[in-house]
């Protein structure tokens, strides 16, 4: 055998190996993407449909008192924190979202959680994404009056309600939601 036909032997060897490994990695791949996708959909961490919006008391960034009973219905709302990178994933969809929809601001809700570490700019960038189509609550962490209400286990958190005030449907993913005329 010469030095060529061992050398074509060897390259198509590691050639076919290389093959089963891609092949390996894509099919691993797929199976990671259907495990996420199921907890994706899971909704066991955000309340479920039928329940009404809990009371609470907030202050809204222009002052004034904010309750539950103060949204207007079908309403959308939002539970996001700064410091949340799938939050700020989610922002730009929640904005469409809300836009498409066609929900004036009162019948849009964004509470806006942050900490001491939280970067300035991040929080305004948020601030000022959501400022022209929802009332707006900030609060400080998970101990905020909104996110106590809402028993908030993680951020984001989405909710569609339905015209009598029952939340509709909750997601963390704004894509998860239906579309507004569905609910």
């Amino acid at each position: 055998m010469g030095a060529w036909t061992v050398l074509t032997l060897l390259l198509v060897v590691i050639t076919v190996g290389n093959l089963l490994v891609t092949f390996g990695l894509v099919r691993r791949l797929r199976a990671h993407t259907e495990v996420l996708d199921e907890l994706a959909g899971q909704s066991d961490r955000v309340l479920p449909a039928g329940t009404p919006i809990p009371p609470f008391v907030a202050q809204t960034m222009g002052g004034e008192t904010f309750t539950e009973a103060g949204l207007q219905h079908p309403a959308v709302v939002a539970l996001l924190a700064v410091d949340c990178p799938h939050c700020r994933t989610n922002l730009p969809d929640f904005v469409s979202y809300v836009r498409l929809g066609g929900f004036p601001r009162d019948h849009v809700l964004a509470v806006v959680a942050d900490s001491e570490r939280t970067d300035d700019t991040a929080r305004r960038d948020m601030l000022d994404a959501l400022a022209p189509v929802a009332t707006i609550v900030c609060e400080s962490g998970m101990s905020g009056p909104v996110v106590t209400a809402f028993a908030v286990q993680g951020f984001p958190a989405f909710y569609l309600t339905r015209p009598d005030g029952l939340i509709a449907v909750g997601h963390h993913a704004v894509r998860r939601l239906p579309a507004a005329n569905q609910a």
